[in-house]
């Protein structure tokens, strides 16, 4: 149990830190920019970016045992913990990417729409040129999506095993 708090502990910490760079990064997209869209998307990204932390530390943060548990009530508060970071994982889609969807949108429209008034003759150049990040970006949420879809599959597992001593009276009362 103890590795299995480390781990969360640790992922956590990444995830707040990657939710701080990215805070800073359109933070300074904020001022370094002139374009309402921008500014707008880049405003909208830091909401999401605060929205995810929030849910990360509500639907996925530790919770420390009591100290006075004994075995079975120990096994129980494991299973519980493994169920809760299991549908952290099985729903990210809806608390940890779709809050950073309308942010991007607005931020890459924006984007295009201020090089085009600079260059109103490079429409399409532009919009070709904004289908590699969004396919990037698009690539990246397809890989998250699916490295937490495995991870909660490997806790479904580690519960199961859980369930299974219990149903063979291993367990102790």
């Amino acid at each position: 149990m103890r590795k299995f708090e480390r781990r969360i502990f640790w992922r956590n910490v990444r995830e707040y830190a990657a939710g701080a760079v990215v805070i800073a990064a359109f933070t300074r997209y904020e001022w370094k920019f002139h374009g309402l869209l921008v500014r707008l998307g880049s405003g909208l990204i830091i909401a999401g970016t605060l929205y995810v932390m929030y849910q990360l530390h509500r639907r996925a943060s530790l919770r420390p045992a009591p100290a006075d548990m004994g075995l079975s009530p120990c096994i129980e508060f494991h299973r519980k913990t493994l169920e809760r970071q299991r549908d952290a994982l099985q729903t990210i889609w809806s608390w940890y990417l779709l809050p950073f969807v309308p942010g991007l949108t607005v931020f890459v429209v924006g984007s295009i729409l201020d090089r085009w008034a600079a260059h109103p003759e490079n429409l399409e150049h532009l919009i070709l040129n904004s289908l590699g990040p969004s396919a990037i970006m698009a690539a990246v949420f397809l890989v998250a999506w699916r490295l937490n879809r495995r991870a909660a599959a490997r806790l479904q597992a580690q519960i199961d095993e859980l369930n299974d001593l219990g149903d063979n009276g291993d367990s102790r009362p």
